[in-house]
């Protein structure tokens, strides 16, 4: 049987972040949910799965659909088809599977259709055991609000923000419209990713060529791709400008369906507090 493709494009920074250290947590109720933060950006929160309570889910907006551990799969007894995670590259072979529901906080998801994977590199990385990767298309049913220095996401109506623009899905992907060396450039949103990464085309698009300045020309990797740092000179969401910025500049993806130009981490550009609501179409923030 022939199976399914998804996109997981935060695999690139995960393979990264699993070639490191252990992280260290910050450890902190109606509509607010605790997290922890590991690294200074991601997100960690309780949930259940089925009868199975007291998981942990790394909240990943670059994640469509949601990964389920496969340990946590067998325990739930899920059927699983054949499936594969679309990442730079290339794919990775994967299973597809229906949770019965998934709970986070408020927020429930009965019949959620998951992608199936080994997360077990994950414990290179951090001091507990991953279990669940989740992205928008378990907590974007309604408006939320993520602070990170309250280490809270809160649900339903939030606050406006000093900083706002819109934002869309693609291929249920968050991505918003930026300007970089004052190019327009369309970026995911990832709260998953730790840096600011851009896609090198396999073939031209003049519509958004990336002019920036090499600070270190040797290529090194991520996982299994080529990546070269840069500079650069201004870098704008909205009316936010953000100033000289560090990325790195990787091959691949960039030509691909979601036809995006790279990921943006918005808690490794200080932003400190954000909400997304898919409803409205905003994405806005503080600094």
């Amino acid at each position: 049987m022939r199976g399914h493709a998804f996109c997981w494009f935060s695999l690139l920074t995960i393979l990264l972040v699993a070639g490191e250290p252990r992280a260290r947590g910050y450890g902190n109720q109606h509509d607010t949910v605790h997290f922890d933060l590991y690294r200074d950006y991601l997100i960690v929160v309780r949930g259940s799965a089925g009868p199975l309570k007291g998981l942990n889910f790394l909240l990943d907006t670059g994640a469509s659909p949601a990964v389920v551990d496969r340990r946590v799969a067998d325990k739930l007894q899920l059927d699983q088809l054949p499936a594969s995670i679309a990442v730079l590259g290339g794919s990775v072979q994967a299973g597809q599977a229906t949770v019965p529901n998934l709970e986070v906080g408020p927020v429930r998801r009965d019949n959620l259709n998951v992608v199936v994977e080994d997360l077990s590199f994950f414990q290179k990385a951090f001091p507990v055991r991953i279990d669940a990767v989740i992205g928008l298309d378990v907590l974007g049913q309604s408006a939320f609000e993520i602070d990170y220095a309250a280490r809270e996401i809160r649900f339903g109506a939030v606050a406006p923000l000093k900083n706002s623009l819109p934002l869309r899905l693609q291929a249920g992907l968050p991505v918003v419209d930026a300007q970089l060396n004052h190019l327009s450039v369309h970026l995911l949103l990832d709260t998953g990713a730790s840096a600011l990464i851009l896609f090198e085309p396999t073939t031209p698009r003049p519509a958004t060529p990336m002019r920036v300045s090499e600070v270190r020309p040797t290529p090194g990797t991520i996982g299994e791709f080529d990546r070269k740092q840069v500079w650069l000179d201004s870098l704008r969401l909205g009316e936010a400008e953000f100033g000289k910025e560090p990325a790195f500049l990787v091959k691949g993806a960039g030509d691909g369906p979601q036809n995006f130009d790279g990921l943006i981490s918005p808690a490794m550009l200080g932003i400190t507090k954000l909400s997304i609501d898919l409803g409205r179409g905003v994405f806005a923030f503080n600094r």
